[in-house]
């Protein structure tokens, strides 16, 4: 990962960050989806400069910032940032394409976290796939503590067309971090996430 852009995200009293990281990373998953290979695959990796996580308070926070990663600058400029983001020009702030610094000496991996299911949708899944009763399903899971997640999120609207309930329907695209070794080349999934593939920190 050799050139990034780097977004800044501008709240203001009417407008919140939470508001405003739906309608970005929205835009730029419908832009990385325009650079999918055959393997439904995009060049283009993404961190969050300002992520952290809360223990104590089991929050996370991705910041206002998101840096757009890839091997050439070529890549990038066919991204064409500024006009899938024309609409919010007012609340991005978008710099201009640069080159990773030489220096880099540390690494990440950011990637889609999956929450489990939980108690309650636990229980009823088993009833359902034993055939017995919620009670009996119970049981089976006294000893379950429920583990909360700490990852932060960004709501998104599915934007599926397959079926008419999907339209309005939001979920939450849950963000992980951890730290990497060494840069890892590879490519990203549609969101500009992997577990494999490892972007610059600075």
């Amino acid at each position: 990962m050799q050139y990034y852009i780097e977004l800044t995200l501008l709240p203001d009293e009417d407008t919140s960050a939470y508001f405003l990281w739906s309608k970005v990373y929205t835009q730029l998953h419908i832009a990385f989806v325009e650079h999918i290979d055959a393997q439904e695959k995009i060049p283009f990796g993404v961190s969050f400069p300002q992520y952290r996580i809360n223990q104590q308070k089991q929050t996370g926070f991705l910041g206002n910032k998101i840096r757009i990663f890839a091997n050439t600058e070529n890549e990038l400029q066919q991204l064409n940032l500024e006009s899938w983001l024309e609409r919010l020009v007012d609340y991005v702030h978008i710099k201009r394409l640069s080159e990773v610094p030489k220096d880099i000496k540390s690494y990440a991996y950011y990637y889609r976290v999956n929450p489990k299911m939980d108690l309650d949708t636990r229980i009823a899944h088993q009833a359902r796939r034993r055939n017995i009763s919620l009670s009996e399903a119970k049981q089976h899971f006294k000893e379950y503590v429920d583990q909360p997640v700490t990852e932060p999120y960004v709501s998104l609207k599915s934007l599926s067309a397959k079926r008419e309930e999907n339209i309005d329907r939001f979920y939450r695209l849950y963000i992980g971090k951890s730290f990497a070794d060494e840069a890892k080349a590879g490519k990203f999934g549609t969101y500009g996430l992997s577990r494999m593939a490892a972007v610059p920190e600075f």
